[in-house]
């Protein structure tokens, strides 16, 4: 998800030490971002305990979404996932593996419109429309418990799936509380002269809907909260905020992964484990 922050120091640039403001795009946190698809055969290789099938989901306005199934015998959930920016089926598949490969569950990987290896014009709202599109059809497939988890920008995405359907469970990893609170921390991590020059910050309005503060105070399902303690980028303070903000009677969990940032903290058997646990609620239910 992170925005190259050093395009604030270009904007200061440009100005006197008088404030000026910083207007936050959608194009600085969605682009185009084309890549192949899955190596079948690489992940068939790597991971034998897994069958890998690729399929399309058609979007309403055309594009067209390259979905790429991960089954395994003994699973007892589908994980259906959304990845952060930047994130790829093709490239990165085998990466996610690692997070899921001990946990018996099957998985579920749609690339956003733009990426990846499918096809359409990304955009935050086109994005959130495809999320529930993607939700819909993956549930109307699935028999079992189906869980959704989302990644940085794909945390967004799986926040607003779970604000408009009734989920089984929901992983909400480096996630964030607004964009305008990430815009800030962005600020404050930034060099002396960009924080005199930028005060003020203007948020485009598509992503001032961005973020999951307000979904969290709205969840009726098991949440698990997952978050690198090293993270910079969407740092534990905004999932605890997360996490604070959520009814109490869904009884959420908050997992720090100490030793871990932004894109590696399900990389751990810290995950693992909360993982198993999540399962085990919502098999108890």
């Amino acid at each position: 998800m992170p925005v190259r922050f050093a395009r604030l120091s270009a904007a200061a640039l440009c100005v006197t030490l008088a404030a000026c403001t910083y207007r936050l795009e959608e194009s600085h946190l969605v682009r185009p971002l084309p890549a192949p698809p899955a190596d079948l055969a690489a992940l068939q290789m790597l991971y034998p305990d897994h069958v890998a099938t690729e399929s399309r989901i058609e979007a309403a306005d055309g594009a067209s979404l390259y979905r790429l199934t991960l089954r395994r015998p003994d699973a007892r959930a589908t994980v259906l996932y959304y990845g952060g920016n930047g994130f790829r089926i093709g490239p990165h598949a085998q990466h996610l593996l690692k997070s899921y490969a001990a946990l018996p569950v099957d998985l579920i990987l749609v690339d956003h419109r733009g990426y990846g290896a499918s096809t359409g014009t990304p955009g935050v709202d086109a994005m959130r429309a495809d999320a529930l599109q993607v939700y819909d059809r993956v549930r109307a497939d699935t028999a079992g418990p189906l869980v959704v988890h989302g990644q940085s920008l794909g945390s967004f995405f799986a926040g607003h799936v779970a604000d408009h359907r009734r989920l089984d469970a929901l992983v909400l990893e480096s996630s964030m509380t607004s964009a305008e609170d990430w815009t800030r921390a962005m600020r404050a991590r930034a060099g002396f002269w960009t924080r005199l020059a930028v005060r003020r910050f203007d948020i485009a309005p598509a992503l001032q809907a961005t973020g999951n503060l307000g979904v969290a105070a709205r969840l009726d399902e098991p949440v698990l909260y997952v978050v690198g303690a090293d993270d910079v980028v969407t740092a534990p303070a905004f999932s605890q905020a997360l996490f604070d903000a959520t009814p109490p009677q869904v009884d959420p969990r908050l997992l720090v992964v100490a030793g871990r940032s932004h894109n590696d903290a399900t990389l751990s058997p810290e995950f693992r484990d909360g993982l198993l646990e999540l399962l085990a609620r919502i098999e108890g239910r």
